[in-house]
């Protein structure tokens, strides 16, 4: 009977011993293990490729009130102008002084987004008061001038001028392109992304 009982003794410890271990490398395990699974970054197909850092979509006022804030520092005495969208079409609208008078100028858009993400800005019509003008000459008298910013490319020729949103540089080496510029639908859409 002692010889059962310390057998007996034997397999419980055993049992209690391989309970513990088992316990221990539960607990092990589930240390080890990440919680949340990994991300595999994100890798481009291109060396030095922009990365996609976000989208928004904005209301046509949303974006007249940014165009004014930005477009700010481009203003002259010579020329004050104001450029915005309505619900079919984008407008530029300024005055220039001619022989001590304050000529109203007017020039109006259709817009278009470019598969690169720029916006093609087509012009529709052309005058200064209620007086019709060329556009081609209109455009190249504007290209020569006044100082045209860098991210904006006029084409008298083809009456078209093309905004390079890449060119207009955003904080920490942001940039955006257009996706959509549905200005009947007051829905206006940008990608952001940023440079390696």
């Amino acid at each position: 009977m002692k010889q059962n009982k310390a057998n007996l003794w034997k397999y419980f410890f055993l049992i209690l011993l391989a309970m513990n271990m088992a316990f221990v490398g539960v607990i092990a395990y589930r240390v080890i293990q990440p919680r949340e699974q990994s991300i595999s970054k994100v890798s481009s197909s291109k060396e030095g490729a922009a990365i996609k850092a976000g989208s928004f979509i904005t209301s046509r006022e949303e974006l007249n009130n940014t165009a004014a804030a930005f477009l700010e520092e481009y203003q002259s005495k010579g020329l004050q102008y104001e450029f915005y969208t309505t619900s079919s079409q984008v407008l530029f609208q300024g005055t220039y002084k001619l022989l001590g008078y304050d000529i109203p100028l007017y020039v109006y858009f259709e817009p278009y987004v470019l598969k690169n993400g720029n916006v093609q800005l087509e012009v529709t019509s052309v005058s200064a008061g209620t007086l019709t003008l060329p556009k081609k000459e209109v455009l190249t008298y504007i290209t020569n001038a006044y100082d045209i910013p860098k991210f904006l490319e006029i084409k008298p020729k083809k009456s078209e001028i093309i905004l390079s949103l890449k060119d207009i540089k955003l904080s920490n080496g942001l940039y955006a392109k257009a996706t959509e510029f549905n200005l009947a639908n007051d829905r206006i859409s940008f990608d952001l992304f940023k440079e390696p």
